[in-house]
């Protein structure tokens, strides 16, 4: 298994999340438009910061080289 730092898949993962997680792509008149009193940009930023931690989740899980699998089989 190659350490997350050496796969340049996740990090092209990560650079489209950080991208979108700032709104400055949205246009000006989106800034005003509320959901339930919430601005628009507010909820992308939210929504994306919850990607940002089920992505940082996945690669831990699933990309990371951890010893917890050593562990269990001493065990």
């Amino acid at each position: 298994m190659k350490e997350p730092i050496k796969n340049y898949k996740i990090w092209i993962g990560f650079l489209i999340i950080f991208i979108l997680l700032n709104p400055w792509y949205f246009p000006s008149l989106v800034g005003s438009v509320l959901v339930f009193g919430v601005p628009v940009w507010a909820l992308v930023i939210i929504l994306m910061s919850v990607v940002l931690s089920l992505y940082i989740t996945y690669v831990i899980h699933f990309h990371w080289d951890t010893d917890d699998e050593d562990i269990r089989e001493e065990e």
